[in-house]
């Protein structure tokens, strides 16, 4: 893990393009097989979260975005 993927881990409010980058870290380590049996679970739960929470944001993106343009309709 990176120093800006620890961020990702430590702060309170993530970041998407760093849960992102991330996720993709953790992709990577699964497809080259290199993984520890024993951190296996760990990587696995931890892409979980990420995934949650970049869909949380991606969703509460998606609202604003509507909000704005129906805003802008309404003129």
């Amino acid at each position: 893990m990176t120093k800006e993927t620890k961020k990702a881990d430590e702060g309170d409010e993530m970041n998407y393009s760093l849960a992102l980058k991330e996720l993709q870290e953790i992709l990577t380590e699964l497809e080259s097989d290199q993984v520890d049996i024993d951190e296996l679970a760990k990587k696995v739960e931890r892409a979980n979260e990420l995934l949650q929470e970049c869909q949380k944001r991606l969703t509460s993106t998606q609202m604003q975005v509507e909000e704005i343009i129906e805003v802008l309709n309404e003129d």
